[in-house]
């Protein structure tokens, strides 16, 4: 009787496992992977999704146009007639749940009803979007970047089709309603950048954004879309058959290539009333006006935004002498002078000082020079000249000038520094070569060949605290040891003593213009083969 039990019992448990497993067989939509635990947990890492896969299978699986697979995921606002790219459709709160639910509700709900249809779908489990591979995954669409180019052909194809109006199409501002102002084509980054604190001219504008969350991205998918639906679904083809039509796919814009400036410099900029070679006079104030080269200055960047980063205003009508709310008590000599702001003059030119050709000489010209010291005389001169006819034609410095004062040896072709010799021979500095080689950097630059108007801004990059007015014969400025003693000098401890000097101007130098060499003590100095008794000897001779 016992052992009937025991056999009942094993018979039962093996049948209710064979019915637990046909169940969870036949009871999900699709096969189930070996997944791990942690995998299949709805608390796993975001799903990884693209709107391009969906398009793709829209068109192939279901026959629809490109241009209909928006509104299949995608609200629509009907008072307007515009396609709204949020997703998903319906979310019942803001919180991390509704948000949740909506998603599965659109993605599980869409893929199931397809399995239904018997067509190819989706996964509708947890551990098939879920991916543990996905949990560190970066966005796959890179940040999208409408450049001079895209905005020239984008109005080049709007006359094409005798649209007159071409800019009152993307721009408008804000004035109690949006309307469109003739000069006032600011960039939608202005008003549609939730991430930044902007001044009280835009405080109206940015209110209204940011209540009906039109950040930049969500604005720019509905503006520009929208018009690239219209013409998909009304544009006629061409004699060849093609149809000119803006792309609806994500990877067709945000494709992670961008312009460069050099390539962008021949793309005519936007119009936008503004002058060529405006004067700019403040008021009541201390140093004559300058005349600006706008013009020139529009292919040195990639937006106007570089510039001019509140409106296209400009700087004088936020930023007064004294400084006021408007301009964020931003002053007018700041806003031009501020070196630590890539918005100013010359924060932009000490930007450009970076740059490896430039940083040899300019990563020693510290920019504090200009709070503590104050800026030279000349180098104010250079831009505030008072001239409405604008600035000086810039000359490029003459290398045959410079060798006709090789002739005469008043600049050397080779430069000996022995002072330093200890157990390296003296080092041997191709002075002419060195000198030829600045020259070409700077007349290769256009900002470099305004400012290095002569030979001797050059050779201060070197000779630092030397001035050609002072100098007892002309092209003697002083030696590096007139200033640097070889021992500390605690009288002067912000000084390097001469050794230090010597290393950080050329060392540092060639680190900066990202020379391969010289960098190692042989590269400059020959070693000495006997070393004085008072030089620490080197490991092994002892």
């Amino acid at each position: 009787m016992t052992k009937k039990l025991f056999f009942f019992a094993l018979s039962a448990c093996l049948l209710f496992l064979i019915i637990s497993g046909l169940h969870g067989v036949y009871s999900v939509e699709s096969p189930v992977k070996e997944q791990k635990e942690a995998e299949i947990k709805p608390t796993g890492p975001a799903p990884s999704s693209s709107a391009g896969w969906h398009v793709d299978a829209l068109v192939k699986e279901d026959g629809k146009k490109e241009a209909d697979t928006c509104a299949i995921c995608h609200p629509a606002d009907e008072e307007m007639d515009l396609q709204l790219f949020s997703f998903p459709k319906k979310v019942k709160g803001k919180d991390k749940d509704s948000m949740m639910h909506a998603y599965h509700d659109e993605c599980i709900g869409c893929h199931k009803e397809k399995r239904i249809e018997k067509k190819k779908a989706g996964p509708v489990i947890c551990a098939d979007c879920h991916l543990e591979k996905l949990r560190d995954a970066k966005p796959d669409h890179p940040v999208f970047e409408f450049d001079y180019k895209l905005h020239d052909i984008h109005d080049k194809k709007l006359k094409e089709r005798n649209i007159k109006e071409t800019c009152q199409r993307c721009h408008h501002i804000f004035n109690k309603e949006l309307v469109y102002e003739k000069g006032k084509e600011w960039s939608c980054y202005y008003c549609h950048d939730l991430t930044r604190k902007t001044g009280p001219v835009l405080a109206a504008a940015t209110k209204l954004t940011k209540k009906k969350d039109f950040n930049i991205s969500r604005i720019s998918h509905i503006r520009c879309l929208n018009c690239h639906l219209y013409l998909t679904r009304t544009e006629k083809p061409d004699p060849t058959g093609k149809r000119k039509e803006g792309p609806l796919v994500c990877d067709k814009c945000h494709t992670g290539k961008y312009r460069t400036l050099a390539e962008l410099e021949n793309v005519p900029r936007p119009d936008t009333c503004q002058p060529d070679k405006p004067f700019i006079d403040i008021e009541n104030a201390r140093l004559k006006g300058v005349s600006f080269d706008h013009k020139a200055h529009e292919k040195n960047s990639k937006t106007c935004r570089a510039c001019h980063h509140e409106t296209l205003n400009s700087c004088r009508e936020c930023h007064d002498l004294m400084g006021n709310a408007d301009g964020n008590w931003v002053n007018t000599t700041n806003a031009y002078h501020d070196i630590s702001s890539e918005k100013s003059c010359s924060g932009c030119h000490a930007v450009s000082q970076k740059e490896k050709d430039c940083a040899g000489c300019h990563h020693a010209i510290l920019p504090v020079n200009l709070e503590t010291d104050g800026p030279r005389k000349d180098s104010c001169a250079r831009c505030h000249t008072g001239k409405k006819a604008g600035l000086p034609t810039p000359q490029k410095i003459s290398i045959s000038d410079i060798r006709r004062e090789l002739e005469k040896e008043k600049v050397k072709k080779e430069v000996e520094v022995k002072v330093l010799e200890n157990e390296f021979k003296p080092a041997k500095l191709p002075h002419l070569k060195m000198l030829e080689k600045l020259v070409k950097i700077s007349n290769d630059s256009k900002m470099g060949t305004y400012f290095h108007a002569k030979a001797q801004t050059i050779c201060e990059g070197c000779h630092h605290h030397s001035r050609e007015e002072v100098e007892a014969k002309k092209n003697t400025p002083p030696l590096c040891r007139n200033c640097h003693s070889k021992l500390f000098d605690p009288v002067h401890p912000n000084r390097p003593r001469l050794i230090a000097a010597y290393h950080r101007q050329c060392i540092k130098c060639h680190e900066e213009m990202k020379l391969e060499k010289p960098k190692k003590c042989k590269e400059c100095h020959e070693e000495k083969a006997v070393r004085p008794p008072y030089v620490i000897p080197k490991p092994g001779e002892l």
